[in-house]
């Protein structure tokens, strides 16, 4: 992405102005064009009300349509949910469980992903954790928890701690060779990766707006493939999830039969209409162009740390990491975090370092300013361990 593109994208995120933003993976900022696409419906909203009830429904499956593109999927396995949480608790809820089955999730994954599949313990399902080795997750240690009994797999496209980026291709064609079902955390991804939910096999996925698709929050994307539609409950129905939604006064409980029918109740109009701007510029500048950007910037992140004698936790091989790059060593994080903070470098603390962010409308010079401040905090202690977290079951907050 040559200098021109990226400036004048840039001139869509008024907290450059100001600021240096390195916590995409955190809550991005919005763009003008998300804030534009609101405040037009607020206006709307304010001055008129139901009566543009019609255009806004259209405007409701243009953006349904959009996110099918995003993903490869019919407009017909797109629902809009709430929260990455919801999306995955709609699958671990609407399952058929039978005692004895069990569900493989990663062990140092967000919790978003992991306690929706412990919390199937009261069903008699066994909850596997799938170990982390040096931040990294091997296909090889899936294959080994699988057995007559697995279900599914739950995984996040891409680790929320150091940034490793799960091999989807090859987890999926082990799932299709296995029948096993696969659920894809990708909020993490969506955005700056391209993602295949048919060349993935993937049967279920779900990802908030609110990090790498420059959305707002409170709004997401649930894919349900067409052939599973029927057989996951809806946990949650309301007036939205039956054939005949506006037959109010002859109510008749058949549920819809695509997608829709997780859509319970009175949708998200203001959050869908952020979403489908910030979808309009991600697929304008196009997902390849800022994949290549994203991991550009990544290698000057990591090179410079690498400089300042730096421990790298995220992967180094391009095809192995998102747009997360955390770091370690000579460094109090949760310090170094407040002082790039006080300067106006938004950073966070995760996976035991210092993760940074960026998108493609960062700029090259985001580590010189970032790095600069940060050589000032650093100091000579040991280096810090990737994870504090107790390998015991019970670290996961549930009670045997």
């Amino acid at each position: 992405m040559d200098t021109l593109t990226v400036e004048r994208y840039r001139r869509q995120f008024p907290i450059t102005k100001n600021h240096i933003y390195l916590d995409h993976a955190g809550v991005a900022p919005a763009s003008l064009r998300v804030k534009t696409a609101i405040d037009a419906f607020l206006a709307e909203s304010a001055e008129g009300a139901a009566f543009h009830y019609p255009r806004w429904t259209q405007r409701i499956a243009e953006v349904r349509k959009l996110c099918a593109q995003l993903v490869n999927a019919g407009e017909d396995e797109i629902a809009f949910i709430k929260s990455t949480s919801h999306g995955l608790s709609l699958v671990a809820e609407g399952m058929d469980w039978q005692s004895g089955d069990n569900v493989l999730f990663c062990e140092r994954d967000f919790p978003s992903n992991i306690f929706p599949w412990i919390n199937l313990k009261s069903k008699g399902v066994d909850a596997r954790a799938i170990p982390s080795r040096g931040g990294l997750i091997q296909i090889e240690d899936i294959e080994r928890l699988m057995d007559a009994r697995t279900r599914l797999i739950a995984v996040s496209s891409v680790q929320y701690s150091n940034g490793f980026r799960m091999d989807l291709k090859r987890l999926g064609a082990l799932c299709r060779k296995t029948g096993v079902l696969l659920c894809v955390d990708a909020i993490q991804s969506l955005g700056i990766i391209p993602m295949d939910v048919r060349d993935f096999n993937i049967g279920f996925l779900a990802a908030d707006a609110h990090k790498w698709l420059l959305g707002p929050e409170g709004i997401g994307i649930f894919f349900c493939r067409r052939d599973l539609v029927q057989s996951l409950r809806p946990p949650l129905v309301g007036w939205k999830s039956v054939q005949s939604e506006f037959e109010f006064d002859h109510p008749v409980l058949r549920l819809k039969n695509d997608a829709q029918r997780f859509e319970e109740g009175s949708q998200n109009v203001i959050g869908i209409f952020g979403l489908g701007a910030a979808l309009d510029l991600i697929l304008e500048v196009g997902i390849p162009n800022i994949e290549e950007r994203v991991l550009d910037l990544g290698d000057q992140i990591i090179e410079k740390a690498k400089n300042r004698g730096l421990t790298i936790l995220t992967p180094l091989h391009r095809e192995e990491r998102g747009g997360n790059i955390t770091i370690a060593g000579k460094i109090d994080p949760a310090a170094a975090r407040d002082a790039l903070r006080e300067q106006g470098i938004m950073v966070n603390v995760r996976g035991g370092g210092l993760r940074l962010s960026p998108h493609f409308y960062n700029t090259q010079r985001i580590s010189t300013h970032c790095f600069r401040t940060l050589t000032a905090s650093l100091r000579s202690d040991q280096p810090i361990e990737l994870f504090r977290i107790e390998k015991d079951k019970h670290s996961y907050g549930l009670s045997s």
